[in-house]
């Protein structure tokens, strides 16, 4: 339709006819969440040369839908939209298949697909570390106590002492603390490192002011003092004290 912006997701190991409809339909979703604005976002059909799904983005949505597609090509899009990325190319992988999303044939968004580079698992290595998350859950009998870590949208399970669970207790569902201690940690085929044991022995609570207020409160550390000027060599000695 005109005023319309058309997009298309091309998956190079079928056809219309080769790719099975189950399969065909978890594309789509993948693709209808990764684009957004699904009230505005609508099905325009299949193209040939390799497989082609067409989508069509009625005016109203058009550059919440760009804006997207720039945002998840950087790595910093929605939750949503990123997941969908993965999604897609994770299916791409285990179709031995690669794939892109064009408009106007200009190629905006690359999906590796068979040609990722697929780092192997590593691991486990027990090394110090840290972690910043939400404490969820403390518990336990004896003189191991367990401990439950949100971090994003995952929860990890740490252990730690009698002494550090009771400190600990204060902040359970507070804001985020920092968990120092030694894990045991694996590398996923993705590259990231995850903790498969972690033994908290010590934390520290996370400072919760904004980023305005942070950049307010160094300006007016920055700024001229009653006498001009600040001393550079006491602003830094204030600032390590600070700390």
């Amino acid at each position: 339709m005109p005023g319309n912006d058309l997009y298309e997701l091309h998956i190079d190991a079928f056809t219309p006819l080769t790719i099975s409809m189950a399969r065909l339909a978890e594309y789509m979703a993948d693709f209808a969440e990764l684009l957004g604005c699904q009230d505005q976002v609508h099905f325009d059909g299949l193209r040939e040369g390799s497989l082609v799904v067409t989508s069509r983005v009625e005016p109203v949505a058009q550059n919440k839908v760009r804006r997207r597609l720039e945002e998840v090509r950087y790595g910093n899009g929605p939750k949503g939209a990123l997941k969908a990325y993965r999604s897609i190319d994770n299916r791409l992988l285990e179709d031995n298949a690669a794939g892109k999303i064009v408009q106007s044939a200009a190629e905006l968004l690359p999906f590796p697909g068979r040609t990722r580079v697929v780092e192997q698992s590593l691991g486990p290595v027990e090394q110090a570390g840290t972690l910043d998350g939400e404490v969820i859950q403390i518990g336990g009998r004896d003189e191991t106590i367990n401990v439950h870590l949100r971090v994003g949208e995952d929860v990890l399970h740490c252990v730690t002492t009698k002494a550090i669970a009771r400190r600990l207790a204060q902040h359970l569902f507070g804001p985020p603390v920092r968990l120092n201690g030694v894990g045991m940690w694996s590398r996923s085929e993705p590259g990231g490192w995850t903790p498969r044991k972690f033994t908290i022995q010590d934390f520290d609570t996370l400072d919760q002011t904004s980023l305005p207020k942070l950049f307010e409160n160094l300006r007016a550390k920055l700024g001229p003092g009653p006498n001009g000027r600040p001393n550079p060599a006491a602003f830094l000695r204030e600032l390590r004290e600070e700390r």
